[in-house]
């Protein structure tokens, strides 16, 4: 290929993967996903568009079997070009980049983008330089699509929780530390008798996701019955402090922190 020409393919494909990031549609369900492998390599995308589209008519029947699979496919964002793509692998069996260009009447490094949306999509797989249809598009979808967007999600998730986290990780808190609810409470009780206001800090396990979670604020509430703290944060927030193997807390503690004043 001439210097200027591939010169012009790697700009085209810059700009096409800028352009990725600005899209807005509001009638798509997009996750877009930038993975850096290294700052000194490459940068691979993923895109995956989700679209809520109604189901093709079961009439006429000859016709329905096609009609649900385009419809499938254009659900998860595979239209124009990539589809037609993989309808010529999934009847092929197996072909490569410059099987599927011959195909399509185009030069490989014009489809290089939708045979890479079809792969990171999962309803293809790759043998060296052969690309194939392995399984049918709903267990794809299943076993590589469903994962690949919930784990992205995840990450994103768990990402934004630890950076929350880490903010405050090193603040310091002065007082007496415990290893059950129940001795926490005893000091509370002793701090409150003397007119103060007892505080806790509680480090423990969020038992609705598992996660380590640190919580800190006024005590306004304990009981016994199971032993637990209530604490309000400093956003006004109210959480249930409870022991390890408490059921109905918002965070199961290992160990707490009890103080008299803010200043202590």
């Amino acid at each position: 290929m001439p210097t200027q020409q591939r010169q012009r393919v790697i700009l085209a494909r810059f700009i096409y993967f800028n352009a990725l990031i600005a899209i807005l549609d509001a009638e798509k369900y997009e996750l877009k996903l930038k993975m850096t492998a290294s700052e000194s390599t490459y940068e691979s995308f993923a895109e995956w568009k989700i679209r809520r589209i109604p189901a093709p008519a079961k009439a006429p029947k000859d016709t329905y079997s096609q009609r649900l699979k385009e419809w499938v496919l254009s659900s998860i964002g595979i239209d124009g070009m990539a589809k037609e793509l993989f309808f010529y692998l999934e009847n092929s069996k197996v072909a490569t980049v410059e099987d599927l260009a011959k195909h399509v009447k185009e030069a490989p490094e014009d489809i290089l983008e939708r045979v890479d949306l079809l792969y990171s999509t999962g309803l293809i797989e790759r043998l060296g330089k052969a690309y194939y249809v392995q399984e049918p598009l709903s267990t794809s979808i299943v076993k590589r699509l469903i994962p690949r967007i919930t784990e992205s999600l995840r990450t994103i998730a768990k990402t934004e929780s630890t950076a929350r986290s880490d903010a405050t990780y090193y603040h310091m808190m002065r007082g007496r530390a415990f290893s059950d609810v129940g001795s926490a409470i005893a000091a509370c009780r002793e701090i409150s008798r003397v007119g103060g206001s007892p505080r806790a800090r509680a480090i423990g396990v969020h038992s609705y996701n598992d996660e380590t979670v640190e919580v800190e604020g006024l005590v306004s509430d304990y009981g016994q019955a199971p032993h637990h703290l209530v604490i309000i944060t400093e956003s006004g927030e109210k959480i249930i402090v409870g022991n390890r193997n408490s059921r109905g807390a918002d965070v199961k503690a290992h160990s707490i922190i009890v103080k008299g004043d803010k200043h202590e």
